[in-house]
């Protein structure tokens, strides 16, 4: 067989491969959708930023404060804007679900051309298999629409077009980064460095670094502050001596004053394990090749200086955009090992295929590990169905523009109006409340106890204010006046 039909073959075979890849990972994201596994929190806060673009405010959102605010305010999620069409013509929950599914699997087609590049074709199909099942991307998938997930497949193809020497549309990937997410700037900073270094572009690297950092002080100074967020940098949730450090200038301070403190808190049991989770799957290969992981040092003490909770919560978010760069130094650090063992190299690779094993079988069979990926994988019972069905029924009876306040699994239905709020907000005040009282599903910026929520649930039943439209299954719509 020739060389050139090989090569079409193994091309023939990472496509079908990634098309596999999409239509699980959108199946996948599907069901844990409709198995009401998925609090629909976020998923909401990104439909209604494109709806509520489409119809006059931008980037507006009524789950963000008390009384709703424009995004502008915590973050620069400009490339949601690119999804204005879709949700124009395709305005369902279910749309954001597969777009994200179909970003993260097609991220695979740059990992098997830059490990193709570095090493060789065989390498390249491992690898992408290696990234389609690491449990970071599984769990992305499980935690539902992000737009740092978004970032995953234009880092890698950044990376791979630096390489290739294609400028021009490298410099249009990391514009694209930057204003996809305001934290993508520091490691787009971290890029212009290794361009100075890697490919010996003085000008063109400090170009890259001078306005990717001068873009994210803008952000975080200026465009945050404008539309009302006073505590930039609010997401990192960074605990020092038992309060949160919001602004950079605190979190800078503390680390140089109380560097035991750091250590301290960089060393507990559940950073050590995000540690192991982060590079056990390639077999600590990573750290062979600290160059280009040092791109990705921004999201990586960006996760280290999170609280406990957080990165417990919200690992999956603030990984993705690390992931890449776990990646690549790996396929470097391979080809450069490669080159130096030789006939040694076999077994080294049978110990990372060994490690990845280990990582997957983890992920699967603890459920402590991932609690909701089993949940996934159960069967869904008749009894689920019939109570998604009575919710989707109730959504159906609410008319369209006026204000509701829902349980949190209802909110991505119903993100066409300016007024949605999740319970408790504005329960008072809204024109229709829906609720679930056979399983609730609270909101984590209320943090209300069951038993409070189920008590407020009896006070609106006997409340004179509102007519109950619909009782079925646990599912309650109520409608304000009689």
């Amino acid at each position: 067989m020739s060389l050139r039909r090989v090569d079409k073959l193994l091309a023939i075979f990472i496509v079908l491969l990634i098309l596999f890849a999409v239509i699980f990972f959108s199946w996948f994201a599907l069901r844990e959708f409709n198995h009401g596994i998925s609090d629909g929190f976020d998923h909401t806060i990104y439909r209604q930023l494109v709806w509520s673009t489409l119809h006059g405010r931008l980037l507006w959102c009524s789950l963000i404060g008390a009384d709703g605010a424009t995004d502008l305010m915590m973050h620069t999620n400009l490339t949601l804007l690119f999804l204005l069409p879709v949700t124009k013509f395709f305005n369902f929950p279910e749309v954001f679900l597969v777009i994200h599914a179909f970003f993260l699997a097609i991220a695979a087609w740059p990992v098997y051309l830059i490990a193709k590049e570095k090493i060789n074709r065989r390498a390249g199909i491992l690898f992408a298999i290696f990234y389609l099942t690491n449990t970071f991307t599984i769990q992305a998938l499980i935690e539902g629409f992000q737009t740092r997930s978004l970032s995953v497949p234009i880092f890698f193809l950044a990376f791979y077009l630096l390489i290739k020497k294609r400028y021009f549309w490298f410099n249009l990937a990391l514009v694209i980064l930057c204003f996809t997410h305001e934290i993508n700037c520091l490691v787009v900073f971290m890029l212009g460095i290794y361009v100075i270094f890697s490919q010996r572009r003085l000008k063109h690297g400090l170009l890259i670094s001078f306005l990717s950092l001068g873009w994210f002080i803008l952000v975080i100074k200026v465009i945050f502050s404008h539309f009302g967020n006073s505590v930039p940098l609010e997401t990192l949730g960074f605990i020092g001596h038992r309060r949160v450090l919001s602004s950079a200038s605190e979190i800078v301070s503390f680390c140089f004053l109380h560097p035991i403190a750091v250590l301290r808190g960089c060393l507990s049991t559940a950073k050590l394990d995000y540690f192991l989770r982060l590079f056990l799957p390639l077999g600590f290969l990573s750290l062979a090749s600290p160059g280009e992981l040092a791109i990705g040092l921004p999201i990586f003490l960006q996760n280290f200086l999170l609280s406990q909770r957080l990165l417990g919560v919200q690992t999956p978010r603030y990984t993705m955009t690390l992931l890449p760069f776990i990646f690549i130094s790996a396929i470097y650090a391979n080809a450069y090992l490669s080159g130096k063992l030789k006939s040694r190299w076999g077994y080294i690779l049978v110990l990372v295929i060994v490690c990845w094993s280990l990582s997957v079988q983890r992920f699967i069979r603890d459920p402590e590990y991932n609690p909701r990926f089993m949940q996934i994988s159960a069967p869904i019972s008749k009894n689920e169905l019939i109570h998604r069905q009575a919710l989707k029924m109730a959504i159906r009876l609410v008319p369209k523009s006026v204000s509701v306040s829902a349980d949190l699994r209802a909110l991505p239905f119903l993100v066409n109006r300016f007024e949605l709020y999740d319970i408790p907000v504005h329960i008072f005040d809204t024109e229709y409340i829906l609720i679930d009282q056979k399983e609730p599903s609270i909101s984590p910026r209320v943090g209300m106890p069951e038993k409070e929520y189920l008590r407020m649930v009896d006070q609106l039943l006997i409340s004179p204010d509102y007519t109950v439209v619909e009782n079925l299954d646990g599912i309650i719509l109520l409608k304000k006046g009689k």
